[in-house]
């Protein structure tokens, strides 16, 4: 799965309450905001935690309205599933990935507003992540300078292979001042208007390895993202949730 290990801190990299604000611009012109929200174990899911991602792009040529439901396995590092709600140009549809590890396929629910549900199943390696929790499996590796890590990325239609290399360490100016970070590239065979084959990103320099800032270059031109407020959640014990306490 990896060049490298992940080794995640014993306590995790991330835990429920975490919040993390950023904003977004395009072509260097204010663009969107986004939030990011790590919950609590959900009785329904025992042993995942949703990271909720809500954005809001408010360009003229296409403005976006998502809401996005990862569910972590923090035992694991892994996505166990996803369900995306998007309002984009106007079009409204909902998704609904579901992977199941014990036969190695993601079943998928895709709904266009007006439209009847379709369902269709897919084989996954395992591993596989949403294209949303694919930052934060960066993120709970080890992050050390040449690390490579390659990842099965499954969007709910295609598997597309990742591969994202620790290019090294230094600081960098971030609206919250400058921090000290480190510097990831991931390559993707994305296709597609609103897809980039690149993301460059910056980590913190220390255990949480918090998204600090990212960088991609789409057919419509650069967007950048960049934290404008953050609040840790607290350490939790993976093995904990695993075993339901």
């Amino acid at each position: 799965m990896m060049a490298a290990p992940a080794e995640p801190p014993a306590a995790g990299t991330f835990g429920p309450g975490e919040q993390i604000s950023y904003q977004v611009s395009w072509l260097g012109l204010p663009a969107g905001i986004a939030e990011v929200a790590v919950g609590n174990e959900a009785p329904e899911r025992p042993g995942s935690w949703p990271i909720v991602t809500t954005g809001r792009c408010d360009l003229v040529v296409y403005p976006i309205r998502e809401k996005i439901v990862s569910w972590w396995d923090p035992a694991s590092d892994r996505s166990r599933g996803l369900e995306l709600y998007a309002d984009e140009n106007r079009k409204r549809r909902r998704m609904k990935i579901e992977f199941d590890p014990s036969t190695g396929k993601a079943h998928v629910t895709r709904q266009v507003e007006g439209e009847p549900a379709r369902q269709s199943e897919a084989e996954v390696p395992a591993g596989a992540v949403d294209v949303a929790s694919a930052v934060f499996f960066i993120r709970a590796a080890r992050l050390e300078d040449g690390d490579e890590l390659s990842l099965p990325i499954f969007t709910g239609s295609k598997l597309f292979k990742g591969t994202a290399v620790v290019e090294g360490r230094g600081p960098v100016e971030t609206p919250l001042g400058k921090k000290e970070a480190v510097r990831v590239r991931l390559r993707t065979e994305f296709s597609g208007k609103l897809q980039a084959r690149e993301l460059r990103m910056w980590f913190s320099d220390d255990a949480s390895h918090v998204p600090m800032r990212m960088e991609a270059d789409f057919l419509f031109g650069p967007v950048v993202v960049e934290w404008t407020d953050y609040k840790p959640g607290r350490p939790v014990d993976p093995s904990t949730i695993a075993q339901g306490r």
